[in-house]
């Protein structure tokens, strides 16, 4: 490895796109920082991703990118470039995404050292290690990468999710706003997901709501994007007794965190919140169909109670169109996550 400069060097760090994967890579962050501390540590991700890696502690700087969208013509890719070109000299850059076309940006831009997984991508890396021979969690792949690169990784290997003091006051205020006091208990739900099969149907979230009324009189504060309102509307219609407070398109994620690590527990999907809450050490009951709980599950800090139902005849992670006629996530029923609750719940 490059030894340290004396006045700091300065790397880069293509990151994958989305919360989960994001999380993901938390760990590789932090062993970058420890060995180069003085380091000035710039992270490439889509916009997206901008409010959580700036409340990193290892992260310097934040570079928004996405060919999906802002950088999805050849001139915007290449002014982008251009850009990363002036703010040369770049001494090191980690490639934790698979795309080649970020493997040749971190060729071009200048980067001395460029350092990945070298499948599909050997021409563009000046360090390119070899891919982990099976599948394996998400987490464990990028403690793979960092330990082929020379870093010394832990052996309990899980994720944090970091936020601010002023995002745990504003989430202190929030719930005050809605009659729940500091210190005060409450569960909460994530009734999305970024595909329809990896959520657990309203009714049984209702039904849930109602046991959690009858057995603690707790307030259930819903969470989610603003994307998740028609799911909230659908819940609202349905309750009959239970609490809820509705958050839904009204928390920032780092806010939403805080709310998280002050719930007694989260009852959600396979969903970016999902790894949020267990990244602040909140207990989660995480439900799974479609995607396989051990390459995508939870890994922070946070207690945890994965569900699943896999159907039979079908293998996880799913990737086809037929879904199964009973369904995925339906066949969990309320009753068994109750029962998760429970066991995770500390009154």
């Amino acid at each position: 490895m490059t030894a340290p400069n004396p006045d700091g060097m300065k790397i880069l760090v293509v990151m994958k796109n989305w919360l989960g994967d994001l999380l993901f890579q938390m760990p590789a962050l932090e062993l970058i920082r420890k060995r180069y501390p003085e380091a000035r540590i710039i992270c490439i991700a889509p916009e997206r991703c901008r409010e959580i890696l700036e409340a990193h502690p290892a992260v310097s700087g934040f570079l928004g990118f996405d060919e999906k969208s802002t950088h999805r013509s050849w001139f915007a890719r290449l002014k982008f470039l251009g850009e990363l070109r002036k703010m040369r000299p770049w001494d090191q850059g980690y490639l934790f995404h698979r795309s080649r076309t970020r493997a040749l940006l971190l060729m071009l831009a200048g980067v001395k050292e460029r350092i990945g997984f070298g499948k599909g991508r050997k021409l563009f890396l000046t360090r390119a290690l070899p891919e982990p021979s099976g599948p394996i969690h998400q987490l464990d792949h990028f403690f793979d990468l960092m330990q082929k690169a020379g870093f010394k990784v832990p052996e309990e290997k899980t994720y944090r999710f970091y936020y601010r003091e002023d995002d745990l006051r504003l989430a202190e205020e929030i719930l005050k706003k809605n009659g729940i006091d500091k210190g005060a208990r409450f569960i909460c739900f994530h009734l999305g997901a970024n595909w329809e099969p990896k959520r657990w149907p309203v009714a049984h979230f209702n039904a849930l709501a109602e046991k959690i009324h009858e057995k603690w009189r707790l307030p259930v504060v819903v969470t989610g994007s603003a994307n998740d309102m028609p799911l909230l509307e659908e819940l609202t219609r349905g309750n009959r007794k239970a609490r809820i407070v509705p958050l839904v398109g009204k928390t920032p994620l780092r806010v939403a965190a805080c709310i998280y690590k002050q719930a007694a527990c989260l009852v959600t999907g396979d969903s970016g919140p999902m790894h949020i809450a267990s990244g602040v050490g909140a207990p989660v009951v995480a439900l799974f169909g479609p995607t396989d709980p051990d390459l995508t599950g939870p890994r922070g800090t946070g207690e945890k109670i994965v569900l699943q139902f896999v159907p039979p005849g079908y293998s996880v992670p799913f990737f086809g169109k037929e879904f199964p006629a009973e369904g995925w996530l339906s066949q969990i029923s309320p009753d068994a996550v109750f029962e998760a609750v429970e066991k995770i719940f500390r009154p």
